[in-house]
């Protein structure tokens, strides 16, 4: 079996925000911790899976999905900026047989700082295995596979939150502060995307022709989305307990070109795109520890069709605070000619 090889370098990449003067508003709700380095180890799945419904009536849906594999690793916040790295875990061989071997590369990089959030990854999938809402696969029967899909997705993803001094996200998915006081914030998050979908024959054939029209045909598929959403986000604290939750869901352009029975079609219009977060977990003085998932959906409509493309990640994680010493105390921007000073 082959092993799938999943990498997320500097998966968790963050600054802090540096040269800044004391808040009293901000100390009150948000605490910083500046003479700390952190370490943790972390399990992390990340996964990108298409589905395609028809227009007029959801209930006919096809999915598809690669046969993910959970990376484990480690990451550490020194000098003020945060790195993460993980690897797959293999995949037992009878997991394989009922879902098909999948290969993933999955690349993110991630910043953070009071007010606002990027996201810049890239992704690669080939080999998935097809769900059938209409059917019922019986249990230990291997579902249909496709080993000759893959899709790719580049792009960013951003976000702004309007009231940082009182509301971090920072303090519940990468804990380079702590919400010391339930608070929620206004946002705004956005996203510019490249997606690509290739198959060797038709994504779904003529079978399913009745349902999705020529759709059903498309053996190439590529689009190109610029969005924008606003939403809000709101974090519950209790004695160092948090629980988050942030919802966007906004408009988006898209233009798409696609190939279906050797003829090429094109079309532009606008489209949906959501941002949905949560996490829980426990952020004390020196221990932290949390569960968070992100998921981001794209959907663009053509013909008699929808194509969602859902981008998502769970994480669970543990970490411990060390108190800085020597050359430790140093920010990034400190190891650099005239930087900047430490608070």
């Amino acid at each position: 079996m082959r092993v799938v090889l999943l990498i997320s370098a500097l998966s968790a990449f963050t600054f802090s925000s540096w040269a800044q003067p004391k808040d009293s508003v901000r100390d009150k709700y948000v605490e910083r911790f500046p003479d700390y380095f952190f370490i943790w180890p972390v399990l992390k799945q990340r996964s990108t899976s298409i589905q395609i419904e028809q227009n007029n009536n959801r209930n006919k849906a096809l999915t598809f999905k690669p046969n993910n594999s959970v990376g484990a690793g480690f990451g550490l916040y020194l000098f003020e900026v945060g790195a993460e790295i993980t690897f797959s875990v293999p995949i037992n061989q009878e997991k394989n047989e009922l879902y098909g071997e999948s290969k993933a590369l999955d690349l993110q990089l991630n910043l953070l700082g009071k007010n606002w959030g990027a996201d810049v990854f890239y992704q690669k999938y080939s080999g998935f295995y097809e769900v059938d809402a209409s059917k019922t696969i019986p249990a230990n029967t291997p579902y249909p596979q496709r080993p000759d899909l893959a899709v790719s997705n580049f792009g960013m993803n951003g976000i702004y939150i309007f009231n940082k001094n009182k509301f971090s996200l920072r303090s519940a998915y990468n804990f380079a502060e702590r919400q010391r006081k339930s608070a929620g914030s206004f946002l705004l998050t956005g996203t510019v995307s490249s997606f690509h979908l290739q198959a060797d024959s038709a994504l779904y054939g003529k079978a399913y022709e009745p349902v999705f029209g020529k759709s059903a045909q498309v053996n190439d598929f590529q689009s190109f989305t610029v969005s924008a959403a606003p939403g809000y986000t709101y974090t519950v604290v209790l004695l160092n307990f948090f629980l988050n939750a942030s919802f966007s869901i906004g408009p988006a352009f898209r233009q798409i070109d696609y190939s279906a029975n050797n003829m090429d079609y094109s079309s532009a219009g606008i489209n949906s795109f959501t941002d949905f977060r949560a996490a829980i977990g426990y952020n004390g003085e020196r221990f932290f520890t949390g569960l968070s998932y992100v998921s981001q959906s794209r959907s663009v409509t053509f013909d008699e069709a929808r194509l969602t493309s859902i981008s998502s990640t769970f994480k669970l994680l543990f970490g411990y605070r060390f108190r800085e010493v020597g050359i430790l105390k140093k920010r990034a921007l400190d190891l650099i000619p005239h930087g900047g000073s430490k608070n």
